[in-house]
């Protein structure tokens, strides 16, 4: 009787192991539905499904010991669960901010295609993400240009968004992406309109990126006036762009509705409207002649922050556009950009901020100055979040630990820094790692520290019995 007992429990655990379908649902904490939440397998993320609008999922594949991965535009995601009927909490980080995109809930994949892409974000529109152009009966490479990565993010573990910069092409047809995502009020759920508001993102290029082309655009904010016709609104849009540079500078500008850019009328590259962040280090006669030095140079992952307010009045003097990078304000375009955004008599009176341009290409009108000549070259982003506040998301980053002592810290040398694993410290020494969350994830006694098989991205590291704790960056 025990024998046929125990080979009962046998058969029901090997039933349960078999490979199947699995079912189940993710709502909120109020019991509703969550609609396109992404359901994967912890461990084979390429096995996915996304939710219907009773928030109910069906995984093609998996059995009862199948660990879930789940992630929601708004919600915190949940990196592995063996619940089928899933609650997930509101995403933390929105407790300041106005809307925040993580990535997470996207699906792995080598294409991400212009209808999973208004499948879902609140967009019209998606230039570079595939939706099935053709070329003489063969796929349009030219139009496959953004995928979600998996092994690259600034959360170790986390997602981002890959984008390619082809090789000898240029300009938004054949080079980058380009969407409009418009901001919602993530509390109340409609379209957000604001005239003071920070934007921070991260941002990485691939190792072998040529910082001698002359550049190309990053994400930024934009706007216009949300009382004018849908037909009407692109005429009365503006973007307050920034670009990349020779040699890793930022240059910020404006592109405005009727209106030549202000930068076309400055006296030279430095002054007026027309802005640079970094030392020059090789004087030129034009834009793609000189260089500047500046952080997004140097490998690896890069912060940067933006802060628009918008002219209180037509003659209000008081809007200006500043920037950070890596945590340090370079400089800001005072008022004179602003003075006729709220102009009546351009009927510009209602303008706003009110969506996010998630833009990036080479540009510019010479080929030989801005494509890459060898290769395709590519760029990473990662957690966008737009707030009312300052954000300073690279001080949570690398002082999550503990508050740095700066003058020791500069005579400490770890290297290499980034790394695929192993990184060499000064000497031998007890030291903990940990990551993000301020979880612990390994120690040890030795001069080396082993990374080796955890997720890519940003760790902290203790040596000693000081206080100091220093950025390592896993690739």
């Amino acid at each position: 009787m025990k024998n046929y007992q125990l080979g009962l429990l046998l058969l029901l655990a090997s039933i349960a192991n078999v490979e199947a379908q699995i079912s189940g649902t993710v709502k909120d904490q109020s019991g509703n539905p969550i609609e396109n939440a992404l359901v994967c397998n912890a461990n084979d993320v390429g096995n996915y499904a996304k939710t219907d609008e009773n928030g109910v999922f069906d995984l093609t594949t998996g059995n009862s010991s199948t660990q879930l991965k789940i992630g929601a535009l708004k919600y915190e995601t949940v990196a592995s669960t063996s619940q089928r009927n899933i609650i997930l909490a509101p995403d933390p980080l929105l407790e300041n901010d106005e809307y925040h995109i993580s990535f997470d809930h996207l699906r792995v994949g080598d294409t991400y295609t212009e209808n999973e892409l208004k499948t879902d974000f609140p967009t019209s529109n998606g230039i570079g993400f595939y939706d099935g152009q053709t070329i003489n009966g063969q796929k349009d490479d030219t139009q496959d240009r953004v995928s979600i990565d998996y092994e690259n993010s600034i959360d170790p573990g986390g997602v981002s968004l890959k984008v390619k910069y082809p090789k000898g092409l240029l300009k938004t047809s054949s080079s980058g992406i380009d969407t409009r995502i418009p901001l919602m009020n993530t509390f109340k759920d409609n379209y957000y309109e604001s005239s003071d508001l920070y934007l921070s993102y991260w941002i990485k290029f691939s190792d072998d990126f040529d910082f001698n082309l002359c550049g190309g655009k990053l994400p930024s904010l934009g706007g216009s006036d949300p009382n004018t016709p849908d037909g009407d609104r692109d005429r009365n849009r503006w973007k307050g762009r920034i670009m990349f540079r020779k040699g890793g500078a930022i240059q910020f500008y404006m592109e405005l509705p009727g209106e030549q850019e202000p930068a076309d009328e400055a006296i030279n590259e430095d002054e007026n409207e027309l802005r640079f962040w970094g030392d020059r280090i090789v004087d030129g006669a034009n834009i793609c002649s000189f260089e500047y030095e500046n952080y997004l140079r140097a490998q690896g992952w890069h912060n940067i922050e933006l802060h628009y307010v918008l002219e209180s009045s037509p003659n209000g003097n008081d809007g200006l556009f500043e920037g950070w990078v890596d945590g340090v304000n370079y400089d800001f375009v005072e008022s004179n950009y602003f003075n006729y955004y709220r102009n009546p008599s351009e009927n510009r009176e209602n303008i706003t901020i009110n969506h996010i341009l998630i833009s990036t290409f080479l540009g510019g009108s010479n080929v030989d100055d801005y494509a890459p000549k060898d290769d395709d070259y590519y760029v990473w982003f990662d957690e966008f979040r737009v707030s009312k506040q300052r954000i300073n998301e690279w001080d949570f980053y690398t002082n999550a630990l503990s508050v740095e002592n700066h003058n020791e810290k500069s005579n400490i040398k770890i290297f290499p820094n980034p790394s695929s694993g192993s990184y060499n410290l000064p000497k031998k020494t007890n030291w903990i790692v940990y990551d993000l969350s301020g979880k612990e994830i390994i120690n040890g006694i030795s001069k080396t520290v082993d990374l080796t098989g955890y997720p890519k991205g940003l760790y902290f590291l203790k040596m000693g019995i000081s206080d100091i704790t220093l950025k390592l960056m896993l690739r």
